[in-house]
């Protein structure tokens, strides 16, 4: 990582990025407004450039010059720019600054505005402050350590603060003649790679046999590009029926749209798709690793040809088991598995700088030790379990590519972003699980809920959304119970088990250590929220969890509702669970045949039957009163208090609206005319 005094330094550099193909990062440490200036000059250099979280109104500014936000990077994946500005003075997202590093081009620029180095980890920026900080608590242990992974790669090159006056104005001269920029291939024509691949599934389209095909390379290296190619390949009349498309989400298919020259492609969201099953010839998945394995198999069913295409090291967010379990997976169902890659990179040389450098300071390259199950005997398996915090993981990086690389393994949605919430905010806990030296299992725990009774009610109303508390203000807005923000509670985020060691009991154990945990420290309940399917279900309860709640709509990237499980510790925290238990029964009833008709018929016989089991004759009038306040006066939680309103209005038309406005639950026109119905009804059993 070279330190540069001043801008002129980085030209001989970036001359040989330039004449390579290959990129570099420059990071300007430095007061913003300075920063801003520096960055402005090179941005003039030739080329588009990309601004992130940078206003417009900062700097003069060409049409080749756009800007965004940090939240907006995922909707640029599909973008080539020559230069990227990323100002991370107010906040800085690793997985946006991952994304966006992705749409440079051979010989271009990631340029980085950052508060001085040996500042920067006690800025308060809104990362900080949303994880519960103040501006004097501010410390960023993931910052500091990212700093740290600077001093091993070359691609780095460090602008400090001035140390005098006459250093401060660091304008760049004598930069021009710079040699053009490299292209590392003609936009739109396939590599020799690439067009073997194209090959490869137009013939597996024409013969129709019953295969699935995988296509597996890291980002940038043209997948999307190529399934475009192949649509395009196939024609508007595809003789063996049409080529469909899902994905997480649409904006991952700019690439492929353009290489398709279809006017549009057939694309379905994961939940319509499940739903409707429509005819195709050959059934196209993108970003396979996003989606859940049981999700993948009901599609593998379904169609006769289906290729599946992942990201090995996505910033959207990667799940290792997904390549671990689907060969296994394809080969019980009877299929047919072809696998492919591609290694060359579109945009950039073989090898590139940046590249290796985003890939390793952010841990994307991190595989763990398979662990051959057959070593450990039940009877050996001695666990032992820690606690760890984001301090300590910062200092141990060893543990923390384990655990890290733990968590790819597990779970799709795991983000560089994610090592800064790991690192850095203050009511997360992290259970580790060991089997002698080797990393088991872990619990990922965010410390929820204690907000005072003002703040809960303005929840509860959908008047105010805080950062965190993910379960506490479910309960709280869609069921309508405010008290859940009130009481103290521990939200298991992850629990994870190396996959050679699952089915052996570790995870029951170690949940049941982190309920001791929160027993000892009076907590009044643990919960979970996660995506329900029949086997994540059926753990929870056979660990004492009961279900509490039912998301109404199914994720679009997942095809599955969210569902909430609680165990109570506290005599509140009973009573809470009591509460839910007996409005979630009522609930369920009556959304069976209207939000929940096409939830899987095992998922729902667990979640009903889990209902009418000890469960409390009925919410008192209070109580009842309260939900129905909240459906009359609040911004949000509409779905969970209709069965209430159902019940207490006579009028058929009444009846019939209500029924109209939860079977479309997102029209705004019929939620205020329920609302209004319901203050009405409120007024009425006022006076009873």
């Amino acid at each position: 990582m070279p330190f540069i005094s001043q801008l002129n330094e980085f030209r001989e550099p970036l001359v040989i990025a330039r004449n390579t193909g290959h990129r570099l990062m420059l990071v300007l440490a430095m007061e913003e407004e300075r920063g801003l200036i520096q960055a402005q000059h090179l941005s003039q250099l030739g080329g588009s450039c990309l601004w992130v979280d940078v206003l417009k109104d900062d700097h003069s500014h060409s049409k080749q010059q756009r800007h965004i936000t940090s939240t907006q990077a995922k909707q640029y994946l599909g973008t080539s720019n020559q230069h990227v500005v990323y100002n991370a003075h107010r906040a800085f997202n690793a997985s946006a600054l991952c994304a966006v590093s992705g749409t440079i081009r051979g010989g271009g620029v990631l340029i980085l505005l950052t508060p001085p180095s040996a500042q920067w980890h006690k800025n308060y920026d809104l990362q900080l402050a949303s994880y519960g900080h103040s501006i004097n608590t501010a410390y960023s242990h993931f910052i500091q350590w990212w700093q740290k992974q600077w001093q091993h790669h070359s691609a780095v090159f460090v602008l400090q603060e001035p140390q005098t006056k006459s250093q401060h104005n660091l304008v760049p001269t004598n930069w021009q003649p710079l040699p053009p920029i490299f292209e590392a291939s003609q936009p739109l024509q396939p590599t020799e790679a690439q067009g073997h691949l194209i090959s490869q599934l137009v013939m597996a389209y024409e013969q129709q046999h019953s295969m699935v095909l995988t296509i597996d390379a890291r980002r940038g290296r043209g997948k999307s590009v190529c399934l475009g190619w192949f649509i395009k390949a196939l024609g508007s009349k595809a003789q063996h029926g049409p080529a469909i498309v899902t994905a997480p989400s649409k904006r991952s298919l700019n690439a492929m749209m353009q290489t398709s020259a279809m006017p549009s492609i057939n694309f379905y969201a994961l939940d319509a798709l499940l739903t409707s099953l429509p005819d195709a010839g050959v059934l196209i998945v993108d970003e396979a690793a996003a989606i859940p394995l049981s999700q993948l198999i009901k599609l593998i069913k379904a169609y006769k040809l289906v290729v599946l295409s992942s990201t090995q090291d996505g910033y959207e967010g990667s799940g290792q088991g997904y390549r671990l379990k689907l060969p296994h997976i394809i080969a019980s169902l009877g299929r047919s598995n072809k696998q492919m890659t591609l290694t060359q990179p579109m945009r950039w040389q073989a090898g590139d700088a940046l590249e290796n450098f985003i890939r390793s300071s952010f841990l994307c390259d991190v595989e763990l030790p398979n662990i051959n199950h057959n070593v450990f005997s039940d009877s050996s398996l001695a666990l032992t379990y820690s606690q760890v915090t984001g301090a300590t993981l910062a200092q141990n990086q060893t543990l923390l590519r384990q655990v890290y690389g733990l968590l790819m393994l597990a779970h799709y949605q795991t983000t560089p972003q994610d090592l800064r919430l790991l690192l850095d905010h203050p009511q997360h806990q992290i259970h580790l699980c060991f089997v002698g030296e080797h990393l088991v299992g872990l619990a990922w725990v965010a410390e929820e809920g204690n907000l005072d009774a003002s703040l809960a009610r303005q929840i509860a109303l959908g008047q105010r959304r805080i950062q965190g508390h993910l379960l506490a203000q479910i309960l709280s807005q869609q069921a309508g119970f405010s008290v859940a923000c009130e009481l103290s509670s521990w939200r298991i985020q992850r629990l994870v088990v190396t996959p050679s060691l699952q089915g052996r009991g570790i995870g029951s154990k170690l949940l049941q250590r982190v309920y001791g945990l929160a027993q000892e420290r009076q907590v009044d309940f643990v919960g979970a929220s996660f995506s329900a399917n029949s086997k994540n279900l059926n753990f929870w309860q056979l660990n004492k969890f009961s279900p509490i709640w039912l998301g109404v709509r199914a994720d679009t990237a997942t095809g599955f509702n969210s569902v909430q499980v609680m165990r109570p510790i506290s005599a509140d925290g009973k009573l809470l669970q009591d509460q839910l238990r007996c409005h979630f029964r009522d609930y369920l009833t009556f959304g069976q045949y209207l939000w929940f008709s096409s939830i899987d018929a095992d998922l729902w016989q667990i979640i009903f039957a889990s209902c009418q089991k000890n469960v409390m004759v009925g919410l008192s009038k209070k109580q009842q009163q309260d939900l129905l306040i909240l459906l009359a006066n609040g911004r949000s939680g509409f779905s969970g208090s209709l069965y209430l309103l159902h019940q207490n209005v006579r009028d058929a038309k009444h009846k019939s609206m209500i029924i109209q406005a939860a079977q479309n639950n997102t029209h705004k026109g019929l939620q205020e005319h329920v609302r209004r119905l319901a203050r009405t009804t409120l007024a009425l059993l006022h006076k009873v």
